[in-house]
């Protein structure tokens, strides 16, 4: 379980978050939804650590964490193979060869990056964030700028990992349809100093049904309409 207190963080006058506090438990899927330049990522940052000044507690018992970000930060001097090398534990090429069937991508070992399309480098860096088979994944809105159909294609192949290796997963995105198809619970972010607003139980289930996931959508915009503006 991870314990989160965060009672205040600021960058030197300017609050960005402020008495967020809530438990996520093992194997959760938890999606933050919020206006543009609320705070999203920097709540990210610091659940991931790579940002410690702030006023709160954050109790995270798991070590083995990884990331996915809004771009695939593939080395393009380093080879397919190198680049995975760089972040595995293991060093171990069979396992690398592993994950990347799971991705569809067993034929790109040798390539560079540049030799590859926008969706097959978005698979790599997939790949790379379960390489290590990780307790806890924080995702920045990774699948942001693709195509519907590979857009559609690549969060098919994410919920697969997720379902063999069960990490908390904790989602940063702009798009209320893909925290529906993706989420246990939907926290939704106020505007500066960002706050908790509304806490969604989402009942959609991980399903790819789009009916379904605009039905709940449009439900859930009827009764808060002002939501994505970080207002009850």
């Amino acid at each position: 379980m991870i314990n989160i207190n965060i009672q205040n963080k600021s960058f030197n006058e300017l609050k960005v978050l402020e008495d967020i506090e809530f438990k996520i438990q093992k194997e959760e899927f938890i999606s933050i939804v919020g206006p543009s330049g609320c705070g999203k990522s920097t709540f990210l940052n610091l659940l991931a650590n790579l940002e410690t000044d702030f006023k709160g507690d954050i109790s995270m018992p798991y070590k083995n964490i990884s990331f996915m970000f809004q771009d695939d930060r593939l080395l393009p001097w380093l080879s397919i193979k190198d680049n995975l090398l760089l972040v595995s534990k293991s060093n171990d090429l069979n396992e690398i060869n592993d994950i990347l069937k799971l991705v569809a991508l067993e034929d790109v070992l040798d390539k560079y990056p540049n030799a590859l399309s926008g969706g097959m480098k978005r698979r790599v860096a997939l790949a790379r964030a379960f390489i290590n088979q990780p307790e806890v994944i924080f995702l920045d809105e990774p699948f942001i700028s693709l195509d519907f159909p590979t857009s559609q294609e690549l969060k098919k192949e994410f919920l697969k990992l997720c379902n063999k290796f069960k990490p908390i997963v904790i989602l940063v995105t702009h798009d209320i349809s893909e925290a529906i198809l993706f989420s246990n619970r939907i926290l939704f972010f106020s505007n500066k100093p960002a706050k908790i607003v509304l806490e969604f139980n989402n009942p959609n289930n991980q399903s790819f049904d789009i009916k379904n996931i605009d039905q709940i959508k449009n439900n859930l915009l009827e009764k808060y309409p002002n939501i994505l503006k970080g207002e009850l």
